[in-house]
């Protein structure tokens, strides 16, 4: 689903189809928060199931990374 969603925004922009920027940025955000809220879940699941405390930190500096790239995703998509 969150592929599909992302699709289909890219392709009413490369069709050059009149459409709202707002409504773009919302399905884009919207894309980036579901993306955002698996990768969380995802990542705790593991988390939960990880006995070893080094194991443990290296899935949470991973789940760090996903939320550092969506919120720079949603940035870049503010600014354009």
């Amino acid at each position: 689903m969150l592929a599909e969603g992302t699709r289909y925004v890219y392709d009413r922009v490369n069709a050059n189809e009149e459409i709202a920027e707002a409504w773009v940025y919302t399905e884009l955000a919207n894309a980036a928060n579901t993306y955002q809220t698996l990768a969380q879940s995802v990542w705790q699941a593991i988390i939960e199931r990880t006995d070893k405390a080094d194991q443990c930190q290296i899935c949470q500096a991973t789940q760090l990374t996903r939320v550092n790239d969506v919120l720079a995703f949603l940035a870049e998509a503010n600014t354009t």
